[in-house]
């Protein structure tokens, strides 16, 4: 396939020479929609074909084709790495900078897009060129009037917002202000409500803000006013039953859907959808601002939440509704950080009423809410939300502003219970809509198309279920022991059925991720540890599971114990968990590439079962040694790494060896990851650190790593990076 698809785009970019411009056009295009269809595969297989060929015919004579050379940048840029776009910025973006300084309006549009498109995926690769295109994008912005020209102006603010995104605020910043100035006064000309610079400028605006971050400040009574107006507009709304038909759909600008409302039926809504996209645009933006200020955006939290809560309830856009709920958790932590940061206005009693104003409706909406996408939005807004609640430890910086915030911000147990119950609803709900899916499938056999739509629904049942155990979690994480009670009385049942080996596989992954919080959580004040005993077969015998995530779930929560739940473990017990993880990384096809991340993992629980016992670290080390580094699983990887760093620099003799027998085969692993996403900037300084006393206190090891057999497994750059760690 791969060889396929070279073949044919060598035989399409050919095209681009055709004597004729309407092939070049077609070609052009063609290449562009198949970088959007083979993506990032063709990207990273056929950048050295693609690229420097839309870089070649920028210079066609016929404006047409020059202009969708730019747009097939754009597609190409869709799923690019910048990594693979880096060596091409150079011949990429002159060409560019020569089409915006052509006076053609379509050649323009495109070339602007095209460096807004660079600049998003080239990150700071992008700073070198900025000054050469900052000037001329801000003169787009001051020169090209007119009515004609209002697209170009949208596409300038736009591109001038990713490339001030892309460089950061001490580059871009000294640009911000004029930029700011320009387009505040645009934004009060009284624009037309087609304009589509309107949209530009908003989405420009909440660019600029994450660029600048609390510097922002002062532009926000000029950007937030207008968008709490387009977020109370009337979309001119008309409710009727889905049979009557009184014509109003046939109005000029309106436009009629027939929607599900839970106890009301099919209702047939009529609206002004311009307006209803307005509305859910400036919700959007509102949750951005709250977001990226944090605290600096206390003075609108209180405004910003009496529009935005009743929207929660919003029937009749999905995109109203997931915009405002998103916004919660964001209104809830300004208050909170303001209060942590001493800003004026903030206090407790605050965070309160906020709160409080906002956890009704959020809970009435979950029971209510009809989409299930949409639902699961919602539940990771209403984690975050739970998560506020969560009193900072003291190596965390904690103090006493934190810990009241974080009180206030708290669920009341009355609110926990309640919040517990709709949970327990919903996953109720999810598993009678699974058993009426599964009885009409029994019924009548589905065709494709169906057989598809169904595998849909499973997949967001699935995910609505994960994001009901991350509230759970939370839940604990905030918590901890004291939440067991209310999780006992209402949830503890519901999870155990799902726990067992006659439950369908994401049940059984999602209710062992439940249980690794509550032993995570749970263990340092002994709430846990009535739990240990019954929970330790599942996870012993699911480590075993042919499901890769079942089996994740459960090696990870072996993980959990041996950090966490080890006071209730014997050494009995110990063995069995390190048994297991031998048994799941050095199966058969541990490594291959769907089960690698459960592997990783059981590395990962392995090193720590080692770290509780001298007898299982001299027999398991040596082959714990054998399979790293990891690379599946990032998080998991630094981690493991770093465990690996840590016995090194405690002399585990285990591990090193009575002779450091096993120490050249440690600085090959060393060797393997310097330089990579496997490790981090913490845990390279620690390692160069080790490097550097291995060669002061034993360079016979060094010099004899060369013959070592395991060296073949470090390329030339992997070579250079340790020759340059250790004598740097």
């Amino acid at each position: 396939m791969e060889k396929d698809l070279e073949n044919i785009v060598g035989m399409i970019v050919q095209n681009f020479a055709d004597a004729h411009p309407r092939v070049r056009w077609a070609a052009i295009n063609t290449v562009g929609q198949m970088s959007t269809d083979f993506g990032p595969g063709l990207q990273t297989k056929l950048h050295g074909v693609v690229l420097p060929a839309l870089v070649t015919v920028m210079d066609d004579g016929c404006n047409r084709v020059q202009a969708h050379a730019a747009a097939a940048v754009i597609n190409f840029c869709e799923h690019c790495d910048r990594t693979i776009l880096k060596p091409y910025l150079q011949g990429l973006l002159t060409k560019l900078h020569g089409l915006l300084l052509r006076d053609v309006r379509r050649v323009q549009e495109q070339a602007v897009t095209a460096v807004a498109s660079v600049a998003d995926v080239a990150e700071d690769y992008f700073a070198p060129f900025y000054d050469a295109f900052m000037p001329g994008l801000k003169g787009l912005l001051q020169s090209a009037q007119g009515k004609d020209h209002r697209m170009l102006r949208g596409k300038a603010m736009e591109c001038i917002s990713l490339i001030g995104v892309a460089v950061g605020k001490e580059r871009f910043g000294p640009d911000a202000k004029e930029v700011m100035e320009i387009l505040i006064t645009t934004q009060t000309s009284a624009l037309e409500p087609d304009d589509p610079q309107v949209s530009f400028l908003l989405q420009a605006c909440a660019r600029i803000c994450k660029c600048l971050g609390g510097d922002f400040k002062p532009y926000l009574p000029f950007v937030i006013p207008p968008l709490l107006d387009s977020a109370q507009i009337d979309p001119e709304l008309h409710v009727t039953d889905a049979d009557e038909d009184d014509g109003a759909g046939e109005e000029e600008g309106m436009e009629s859907v027939t929607v599900a409302i839970r106890g009301q039926g099919n209702k047939r809504i009529t609206i002004r959808t311009s307006a209803l996209e307005e509305k859910a645009t400036a919700c959007s933006m509102l949750h951005s601002y709250a977001s990226e200020l944090k605290g600096g955006f206390l003075p609108y939290v209180q405004e910003v939440a009496r529009i935005l809560v009743p929207l929660i309830k919003f029937h009749y856009m999905d995109d109203v509704r997931t915009a405002s709920m998103m916004a919660m958790p964001e209104l809830l932590q300004s208050a909170v950080i303001a209060l942590q940061e001493g800003e004026p206005g903030a206090s407790v009693v605050l965070i309160q009423q906020l709160k409080d104003f906002m956890f009704a409706p959020i809970m009435q909406q979950l029971e209510k809410e009809p989409d299930v996408e949409t639902l699961t939005c919602m539940l990771q807004s209403v984690s975050e939300v739970i998560s506020q609640g969560e009193v900072p430890t003291p190596e965390e910086g904690a103090d006493p502003n934190a810990a009241a915030a974080a009180a206030a911000a708290a669920l009341t147990p009355p609110q926990q219970q309640q919040c517990t119950q709709v949970l327990c609803k919903l996953v109720t709900e999810s598993v009678e809509r699974r058993a009426e899916r599964a009885k009409a499938q029994e019924e009548e056999e589905p065709d494709e198309e169906e057989e598809e739509q169904i595998a849909g629904e499973a997949e967001r049942e699935e995910i609505l279920i994960s994001n009901v155990v991350e509230c759970v979690g939370t839940f604990m994480k905030a918590h901890h022991s004291a939440y067991l009670p209310i999780f006992e009385e209402q949830m503890a049942q519901i999870v155990m059925a799902m726990l067992q080996p006659s439950a369908i596989d994401s049940d059984r992954s999602a209710a062992l991720c439940v249980f690794d919080d509550l032993i995570e959580h749970c263990s340092a004040d002994g709430g846990a540890e009535r739990y240990i005993a019954s929970l330790l077969p599942f996870y012993l015998q699911y480590s075993q599971d042919a499901n890769t995530e079942v089996r994740q779930a459960a090696v990870y929560g072996i993980g959990v114990l041996a950090e966490f739940g080890k006071a209730f473990l014997g050494e009995a017990e110990q063995q069995q968990c390190a048994q297991a993880m031998i048994q799941v990384m050095e199966a058969p096809e541990a490594w291959f590439e769907d089960n690698a991340t459960a592997s990783d993992n059981a590395v990962s629980a392995l090193g720590k079962l080692c770290k509780l016992s001298d007898n299982i670290a001299a027999a398991a080390f040596p082959r714990w040694l054998k399979v790293l580094p990891l690379s599946a699983d990032k998080s998991e990887a630094i981690l493991v790494h770093g465990q690996l760093a840590a016995f090194v620099e405690a002399s585990n003799v285990h591990l090193l060896g009575a002779q450091h027998e096993r120490l050249p085969e440690i600085i090959i692993v060393f060797g393997q990851i310097l330089g990579t996403d496997a490790i981090d900037e913490e845990l390279t300084t620690r390692v160069v650190h080790l490097l550097k006393q291995v060669h002061q206190g034993l360079p016979h090891i060094l010099q004899g790593l060369p013959t070592h057999p395991s060296f073949a497994k470090l390329d030339e750059v992997q070579r250079k990076a340790l020759e340059a760690a250790i004598s740097g």
